[in-house]
């Protein structure tokens, strides 16, 4: 038999295979009963030290109120919460997928509720946060330089307060735009300060260039939409040269490590995939074998040569899945829907390094395909439920972890940080 050629990503898909089998193999450590124990263990020690501390403590209350005029006001002081979280932070972990929790007490707290993260590359980062309606304050807008550790946020102009449909793109050197349905707010500092700009209407073909976004806008066709550029300057610049030969349905959020850029929907009635690797001057359209269900839309997700093909029904139930080993020249169906476990899909496709497909459902919970998505199983362990995974310019984010806001970033898929900011 001849030597396989492995190069470029699928070296690294097949080195990693590799690790996550070895990884399988090695029972994961009962992390709950070691932290439990570490906290008793902290418990007592802090309680031995109480007594024999107490004459200390006291000279240290004497030399601090000289030191800090806690008091000048007439006020009782108020002294810092005390840290209790280990140095390292709680890590959760399943079936090969690791989520590494806070790793310090000092957590940002920004106005709103956490509507969407993007990073442009594994140290910088952009958040937006929105205020509900009923209690409507400007959207704000969180940068970070160290993959998440920490935080400074920015408010954005008063006008934002109250928009629900506010959508942020961000673009290397610290350019962002934010817009809503009356225009665009963009941003050359990372977010400091802003100005208001209008909106492009989309039309008009634009020749994409690098830097360059390709977004889902709003057209024609079965799902109503078409494939607009949006540039640092201006969302909606305009059109690409050649649009794609489907009626669009979806469009990826960022380009692959390759430069694929996917698109799916329909044509002629079929559930179909459209790529361009020249960002909208050329596409390739392949139309999937027929799934004999009416399909709502039809999203792709890559990594060196494989490529996964999942149609979703209008309430993203799982209706197929279809896989191409050969970067999307091709596609076999592996799945098709029924009563098996994930019967929905919530959010992105995510292709892991060791040749497994991880995704979350409808239900919130983690799976993972190791068959190309034929089959999946829970990821279980002590990974925590999540509203969805959404893939970024570098990398993925999940969203809502415990149901309770939080967020946490990948580079890979596989190996999370638990944002410190909610």
């Amino acid at each position: 038999m001849p030597d396989r050629d492995l190069s470029g990503p699928d070296l690294d898909v097949h080195l990693a295979r590799g690790r996550a089998a070895l990884l399988d193999g090695i029972d994961q450590p009962p992390l709950a009963r070691i932290r439990a124990r570490s906290a008793t263990r902290r418990r007592r020690r802090h309680a031995a030290g109480a007594a024999g501390g107490a004459t200390l403590l006291g000279l240290a209350v004497v030399a601090t109120v000289a030191l800090q005029p806690w008091t000048a006001d007439g006020t009782d002081p108020t002294p810092p919460p005390a840290a209790d979280a280990p140095p390292g932070g709680p890590v959760y972990t399943g079936a090969g997928i690791t989520i590494n929790g806070l790793t310090a007490s000092a957590v940002a707290h920004v106005p709103g509720a956490i509507s969407d993260v993007e990073f442009v590359d594994p140290d910088h980062g952009y958040l937006l946060a929105r205020c509900d309606a009923a209690e409507p304050c400007p959207a704000n807008l969180a940068r970070t330089a160290d993959g998440g550790a920490s935080w400074q946020y920015s408010e954005l102009p008063a006008s934002s307060a109250g928009q629900r449909d506010l959508d942020l793109a961000a673009f290397p050197g610290g350019r962002l735009l934010v817009s809503h349905p009356g225009g665009t707010y963009a941003s050359t500092d990372e977010g400091r300060s802003w100005r208001e700009v209008g909106a492009g209407d989309g039309t008009g073909q634009v020749p994409a260039v690098r830097g360059d976004l390709l977004r889902a806008g709003p057209g024609g066709g079965r799902c109503g939409l078409d494939v607009e550029v949006w540039r640092p300057e201006r969302a909606r610049a305009g059109a690409p040269e050649t649009p794609p030969d489907l009626d669009v349905c979806w469009v990826a959020p960022a380009a692959g490590a390759d430069g694929a850029w996917w698109v799916g929907g329909f044509r002629n009635g079929s559930a179909s995939v459209a790529v361009t690797r020249d960002r909208g001057a050329h596409w390739r359209t392949v139309e999937l074998p027929d799934i004999g269900t009416p399909a709502g839309t039809v999203e792709v997700a890559s990594l060196g040569s494989q490529a996964y093909a999942a149609v979703l029904g209008t309430d993203r139930t799982l209706l197929a899945i279809f896989h191409s080993a050969d970067g999307g020249q091709t596609f076999t169906r592996s799945r098709s829907g029924g009563s098996a476990l994930p019967a929905g899909l919530s959010g992105a496709l995510v292709p892991l390094l060791d040749g497994r497909l991880l995704v979350t459902g409808t239900d919130r919970q983690l799976y993972l395909s190791a068959d190309d998505g034929a089959t999946f199983r829970q990821a279980g362990g002590s990974l925590p439920p999540l509203a969805r995974l959404e893939r970024t310019v570098a990398g993925y984010v999940a969203y809502d972890l415990f149901g309770s806001g939080w967020a946490a970033y990948s580079a890979d898929g596989a190996t999370w940080r638990k944002l410190q900011i909610i």
